[in-house]
């Protein structure tokens, strides 16, 4: 449902890549909504179509023969992106939407300072006079924490640690404002403490700014203290979505269960070995029928291996999930203990 502070809509988006092995099917039918000035965290293991969601938003995927959107809309500010020319694309990328990629090295260009690079995009964005546009590089970079930035500004990638480059890539991709910053994996090569300061830098300017954000992570652990809302993926689908703290307090997915049950407990004197989701994903050139955690899952029915589960509500505002244990049917033929909550589904 569509409001006046809904930034993005995305509704039953399919994106296939087509291999000379075939067809395979990335996205199956992905849909959620984002308000502006929230974050949504989108969680899932390596190969579930998180980054592919992501960067069909800002249409950075490979375009026909190699891949192509075969279904659904992106609703930007009231605009289908799946409409747009590749020349109105570069507009909206300029200044409306940007976007932080996991590596920071291999997305700056190395021959280029760091600074000329923030600039080039300043201009891009319609700012005419290169010493404007220098102006707000240097504000950009102070904005981002880094320290010295009027000398920061003329040096070169491989000058800068890791964390120092990744707050870089905040700079370049706040620079201009824009009303959603995408975040790909923004701390996966980054040490603990670093990772935390760069969390806490995305949080601080989000607060500054208003702007909306996609988290994008394996790690629930990342998104527990920046999302509004969650979207658990698996296979290409979202398979549960709801407030964040719906879902840690009453996460309902058996693969949201497993995620959960893998994370190191806080308490080091817990000595509880941590439990792996076993078996591996479905391989999505030939997409299993019905659910495609059904050959992981330990509570898999013989219903999971055929249909698809619908949405079911659960507790929380809007909370959904996608699976067959919240079926009535399935109460009355077996009881499942959610292994999070400690009660029965």
């Amino acid at each position: 449902m569509k409001n006046e502070s809904t930034l993005l809509i995305v509704e039953s988006l399919i994106f296939s890549f087509h291999t000379y092995a075939g067809e395979v099917q990335a996205v199956r039918g992905v849909s959620f909504q984002l308000e502006k000035g929230q974050t949504l965290g989108i969680v899932g293991e390596s190969g579930c179509g998180k980054s592919v969601t992501a960067k069909s938003i800002v249409r950075l995927n490979p375009d026909k023969p190699s891949g192509e959107i075969k279904n659904g809309r992106i609703l930007f500010d009231g605009k289908n992106i799946t409409e747009l020319t590749e020349k109105e694309m570069q507009k909206i990328r300029a200044k409306e939407i940007r976007m932080i990629f996991q590596d920071p090295m291999t997305s700056l260009n190395p021959t280029m300072t760091i600074g000329k690079q923030i600039a080039e995009g300043i201009i891009k964005s319609g700012v005419s006079s290169k010493e404007e546009a220098k102006k707000i590089a240097i504000k950009a970079l102070t904005m981002a924490g880094i320290p010295s930035p009027e000398e920061r500004y003329d040096q070169f990638p491989h000058e800068f640690s890791g964390g120092m480059r990744q707050r870089a890539m905040i700079a370049l991709a706040m620079a201009v404002n824009p009303k959603l910053l995408i975040a790909d994996e923004p701390t996966t090569a980054l040490d603990v403490t670093t990772q935390a300061q760069i969390l806490n830098l995305i949080k601080k300017i989000q607060k500054q700014y208003d702007t909306a954000i996609i988290m994008i992570t394996h790690d629930l652990g990342v998104v527990s203290n920046i999302a509004d809302k969650i979207a658990v993926m698996y296979a290409g689908k979202v398979v549960e979505y709801g407030n964040a703290e719906d879902i840690f307090e009453y996460a309902s997915h058996p693969y949201t269960w497993g995620i959960m049950q893998s994370i190191p407990p806080e308490d080091i004197s817990n000595k509880e070995p941590l439990k792996p989701i076993l078996g591996t994903p479905p391989d999505l050139l030939h997409p299993p029928k019905g659910c495609a955690f059904a050959a992981r899952c330990p509570y898999a029915m013989k219903v999971c291996r055929c249909i698809d589960a619908p949405g079911f509500e659960v507790e929380g505002d809007g909370h959904k999930v996608w699976c067959w244990l919240y079926d009535e049917r399935a109460k009355q033929m077996q009881k499942t203990v959610n292994p999070i909550t400690g009660k029965e589904v």
